[in-house]
């Protein structure tokens, strides 16, 4: 009896491989005659638990979300700030043999574009300028059957994706055919991969992640979706597949076949008094709230029409209070959703589910990270959840630094995955703003345990032995850029210095070199190991170039600046959007890029505006040394007055050079750009 009651205790415990063995054991101790104690196998180690646990049930995810909608009335009740969120966009270049592609920040990760390009077509999405609001001028829809000449179609204006054919040898493009796009919607931007052309769309026109809302509730009642077509017959666009959610659009990532986009999600209930100005309307809410389901609360997708909910209660993960790294609150009301889309077999493989809001989106080859920003001062800190890129997106764990990743430019160069370390660089407010010194900013090197379900901090910079600062005083960060184990910076208030942080050591992390100029640059492009390329503004507000010579990481120099434009004032997308960045490597000594410029100026009596494409060498890169650069020419757009209501992008094929202003498509050889073609 006490043999068969232990052996089932195994069984219960271990499963059958390790019963047979404590079988085994056990009947050799009884057999022998000893007074040995039959040995029990030790129960399992029970699993990690991270900073984000799943829901055990649908009560437990409606409790916990109308927790966070208390909270957040609570909140606006007793007056007190609310969190803004951070500004997301998207930058490496990914090159094929002899035309460009989406300048992306990690190379093997390709991110949407309202241009796309596969050295036979371009794919021109109509989109919101970057500028402000509003839709682009609408496109008359062309198929292959409409005949030259005919207006009965194109009198017809419809906003739609163009696809136009181009010819490389003559540098000239041809229109196609258009996909329409529904009216109430925006195309945030494009993926192409062979034979599939994606789409996606949004119901938001106040930039869907980077405006900054305060508010939770400013979420509620979007729309995103990810339409897939087959464009082996660009003349005829097919719809393959098309997914709709309820939630609004935040970014994407394309890594091989599978699209991973990225949602946000605050329900609409009805009744809900959203800035509650006294108790009593809290406790109303809390009576509400008592009579939710599941189903009031989780969004809805639809797929090629047929609806369902997105994800469960239980796929849906929150902060488990009595995790040390845990916040006082749940935070606001919104949901983050990731959801996988296989482009191969045309369908969704998984969602995930994160019960919060996040302020900032970083994807490399491996993992997608969520962050999450708390506060503004100098108790702010950053939350960092990692996920696994699976068809599962499996959670790895969470971190907190401290700071906040906000500031200029794009927010996810401040985030980088090397060598199994995730390195993140933040800021913190110290004390009031004109003080001599308000402003702190800090790496940080974690490292992710699976087994613990923690990304650990394994050193920081500034730190006890290396207490220098980043930056001087009341300098904010602009240019930022990891580059293998290298970190480049520039920081700004009156003066440009560039700072060169040495990362071999991911546990000694070390300032290795710095330089001070006029000006200052937003955007970094590592050329090479010996050279970084700069773009930002001089000192007189007009766009410019800088070269630097980093063979030395302890003795960085500049290699000499290259003023664009000759007007009064300038402006340049590219130093806030790497996509409106094009760079290829052309040969050994040799490498070609372009920079879009807006030019304002004033000739005699009369002002004047013009949107151009600079194209530039970057010479000698093979002798950094003596490296410098050399500008080519420009394509000049032919918009009046210079005005235009969209992104600014450009592609090279071969000698080609393909300048998009706007949908418009301007065009001219390299070696002969002043005889320019267009628009197409």
């Amino acid at each position: 009896m006490v043999l068969q009651r232990m052996t089932n205790m195994v069984i219960f415990r271990m499963g059958q491989k390790v019963l047979l063995l404590s079988v085994v054991l056990l009947l050799t101790s009884c057999g022998s005659g000893t007074n040995n104690s039959p040995q029990v196998a030790e129960s399992p180690v029970p699993p990690p638990k991270g900073l984000l646990v799943s829901a055990e049930n649908d009560a437990q995810f409606l409790d916990v979300f109308s927790l966070s909608i208390i909270e957040d009335g609570e909140d606006y009740l007793n007056k007190r700030s609310t969190i803004p969120t951070a500004d997301i966009t998207g930058t490496a270049e990914v090159s094929g043999p002899s035309f460009t592609t989406t300048y992306t920040l990690e190379a093997s990760v390709d991110e949407h574009d309202v241009v796309k390009y596969d050295g036979d077509h371009l794919f021109i999405a109509p989109s919101r300028s970057m500028d402000c609001c509003f839709v682009m001028e609408a496109i008359s829809p062309v198929t292959t059957d409409q005949s030259e000449g005919d207006s009965d179609n194109t009198s017809e204006e419809q906003r739609g994706i163009r696809i136009l054919s181009t010819d490389p040898e003559q540098a000239t493009a041809a229109l196609v055919s258009v996909i329409p796009v529904e009216d109430d919607l925006t195309v945030e931007g494009l993926y192409n991969k062979e034979s599939k052309l994606v789409s996606l769309r949004s119901s938001s026109w106040w930039g869907t992640f980077g405006e900054r809302f305060s508010a939770s509730w400013a979420w509620e009642g979007q729309t995103s979706a990810l339409d897939i077509y087959d464009i082996s017959s660009p003349e005829q666009p097919e719809l393959k597949l098309q997914i709709e959610m309820q939630g609004g659009f935040v970014t994407s990532r394309r890594v091989d076949d599978t699209v991973y986009m990225v949602a946000r999600h605050t329900p609409q209930i009805e009744g809900l008094i959203r800035y509650p100005s006294t108790q009593e309307e809290i406790e109303e809410n809390k009576v509400l709230l008592s009579g939710l389901t599941v189903a009031d609360v989780l969004p809805t997708v639809s797929i090629n029409e047929e609806s369902r909910l997105l994800v469960e209660a239980g796929q849906c993960l929150f902060m488990d209070k009595t995790n040390e790294q845990a916040s006082e609150r749940y935070g606001f009301p919104v949901m983050t959703f990731v959801i996988a889309v296989d482009l191969e077999s045309e369908s969704m493989l998984s969602a995930s589910c994160y019960m919060g809001s996040v302020s900032g989106v970083y994807v490399s080859e491996n993992a997608i990270y969520l962050t999450q920003t708390e506060g503004y001062n100098e108790e702010s800190r950053t939350l960092v959840h990692s996920y696994e890129l699976s068809d599962s997106l499996t959670y790895q764990g969470s971190g907190a630094v401290e700071g906040h990743l906000w500031g200029r430019g794009e927010v996810d160069f401040r985030i980088s995955e090397y060598a199994g370390y995730l390195r993140v660089l933040t800021t913190t407010h110290t004390g009031p703003w004109g003080s001599e010194d308000a402003i702190d900013h800090q790496l940080s090197m974690l490292k992710v345990s699976k087994a613990e379900l923690k990304l650990n901090l394994v050193a920081g910079l500034p730190n006890a032995n290396r207490p220098e600062k980043i930056g001087k005083p009341n300098e904010s960060l602009y240019g930022v850029r990891f580059f293998g184990d290298k970190l480049y910076l520039v920081t700004f208030e009156t003066i440009d210095p560039l700072y060169v942080l040495d990362l071999s050591d991911p546990e000694d992390p070390l300032i290795a070199g710095e330089l001070t100029i006029p000006g200052f640059s937003d955007f970094l492009h590592p050329v090479n190991d010996d050279l970084l390329l700069g773009l930002g503004a001089d000192e007189r507000g007009l766009v410019k170039l800088e070269l630097f010579n980093v063979s030395d990481i302890s003795v960085p120099y500049s290699l000499g600046t290259h003023v664009l434009g000759d007007g009064s004032w300038s402006y340049s997308e590219a130093r806030y959007n790497r996509h409106a960045f094009t760079y290829q490597q052309h040969n050994e000594s040799t490498d070609r890029f372009a920079v879009p410029l807006t030019v304002y100026g004033k000739e005699e009596d009369d002002y004047y505006q013009q949107n151009r494409l600079y194209m530039l060498e970057l010479a000698g890169k093979d002798s950094p040394a003596v490296a410098s650069i050399v500008e080519v020419g420009h394509i000049t757009s032919m918009t009046d007055n210079g005005w235009s209501s969209g992104p600014h992008r450009s592609v090279f094929d071969g000698d080609a050079v393909y300048f998009i202003d706007g949908t418009s498509v301007y065009s001219a050889l390299w070696s002969n750009p002043l005889e320019q073609d267009g628009p197409f």
